[in-house]
């Protein structure tokens, strides 16, 4: 079986695995806005977006400066996640997603 995530105009991810993380650890470390806090991770294979991915600028590609490590909240955290950018749909396995703080394949 297999699922999808829908493009988001872009879609963030990291080359980081934050499975072990707590939602406030993932939030802080990827700089998510503190009022939705992440609770899922998902693995999944880059070979299908490579012609799609590229480096963010900083603060939600509104400045010039390319961030391929989150900084630029530190309001919202500490930062020092990877992060890429894609316009495309990625596909996933439905049996990769697992709760933040549960490692994968956990329940």
């Amino acid at each position: 079986m297999a699922g999808e995530i829908a493009p988001r105009n872009p879609t963030y991810f990291t080359f980081d695995n934050v499975s072990n993380l707590t939602s406030e650890e993932a939030q802080k470390f990827l700089q998510t806005d503190p009022n939705y806090l992440p609770r899922h991770v998902v693995e999944f294979s880059t070979g299908q977006i490579l012609d799609d991915i590229s480096i963010p600028t900083g603060r939600w590609n509104t400045t010039n400066i390319p961030e391929p490590i989150t900084i630029t909240f530190p309001e919202w955290g500490p930062g020092g996640a990877s992060q890429a950018v894609t316009n495309s749909p990625i596909k996933v396995n439905p049996e990769d997603v697992s709760l933040l703080g549960k490692g994968q394949g956990g329940d």
